[in-house]
């Protein structure tokens, strides 16, 4: 049965999204497994294999090119078959009186040439095995006087072999077009139906919060993903002596947002969903350090910690 595409933006941004709302899920798994006890690691776990897997099934433009490759030799293979045959027109009309050649073209395929000519591949085959019968079974009235030259049977036999050939492979090619673009439409498509399922249990879940109800909103997160509605965070990590702390890391304790210190102490996470967030800053010699900061779509929010250092509390 055909699929039909049940998602609005691009493979890219699906396989993105729903992978950011799993991870979502699982930032805020004790409240989704009250909710609903089959919400376990696990779950998410297997809801995220399912999008890497969906991502990695081949993608059509690969095949769509080889069918299209297919189909240009086929056309111009069609055109030699068409060519050759109106050869054999003339053959035919010059060894057979006006009475009879009518006839013998209909058998040749002369009905067929039409539908040839807008490309119907079934009428190309029968029109080159009627030509191919008429050709052998009256070959010495149509080589007589000179007429058709002893090599054109097999000059159009050859061409329709390749022809048929060509037509077996377009056809191949056709079917694998269509099996692969179905079964990539089949698996977004469940990992998009999946997705959203646990986005409204998200909602529900959240109502009544109004700084982690977006993060399970999907057209909420196109827009951060596409850079709309987006929010960000900067500042530096020093130590107490004002100097700057290399390679401090910087996480969020919602969705997983992480970033780390330059040389100069600076560090900045992009494209966040506005709202508010608990970021822990830690350094190996340094005592961790969470703050609360809460940003905002279209403005960097500025975020500048000093860290202790962890001798300095063990003296």
């Amino acid at each position: 049965m055909k699929s039909t595409k049940i998602y609005s933006c691009t493979k890219k941004l699906l396989y993105s999204i729903c992978t950011t709302c799993w991870n979502s899920c699982s930032s805020y798994l004790t409240d989704f497994t009250n909710f609903k006890a089959f919400y376990t690691s696990q779950f998410v776990t297997d809801q995220l294999q399912a999008i890497t897997v969906a991502e990695a099934l081949p993608d059509s433009r690969q095949i769509i090119a080889a069918r299209r490759n297919a189909r240009v030799n086929l056309i111009a293979s069609a055109g030699i078959v068409k060519s050759n045959w109106q050869n054999l027109k003339v053959y035919i009309t010059k060894a057979y009186s006006k009475d009879l050649a009518p006839g013998m073209l209909d058998a040749a395929g002369a009905d067929l040439y039409k539908k040839v000519s807008s490309n119907n591949w079934g009428a190309l085959t029968a029109l080159i095995n009627a030509a191919n019968t008429v050709i052998a079974d009256n070959l010495a009235d149509l080589t007589a006087n000179n007429n058709m030259p002893a090599t054109f049977q097999a000059t159009f036999q050859t061409a329709g072999d390749n022809c048929i050939q060509l037509a077996t492979i377009f056809f191949a090619a056709d079917n694998a077009k269509k099996f692969v673009v179905q079964n990539k439409l089949a698996a977004n498509n469940a990992v998009y139906e999946s997705t959203i399922e646990m986005l409204k249990d998200g909602q529900q879940i959240f109502k009544d919060n109004a700084s982690v109800k977006p993060f399970f909103v999907f057209s909420e997160q196109a827009a951060t993903q596409e850079g709309k509605n987006t929010a960000s965070v900067f500042g530096y990590i020093k130590n107490d002596a004002k100097l700057p702390i290399v390679g401090a890391i910087i996480t969020s304790k919602e969705l997983g947002y992480s970033a780390a210190t330059n040389e100069k102490g600076r560090y900045s996470i992009n494209h966040m969903v506005e709202g508010d967030y608990t970021l822990t800053m830690s350094c190996p010699g340094y005592i961790s350090q969470d703050i609360q900061v809460t940003v905002v779509a279209g403005v960097k929010t500025k975020a500048t910690v000093t860290l202790a250092s962890a001798m300095k509390k063990a003296a």
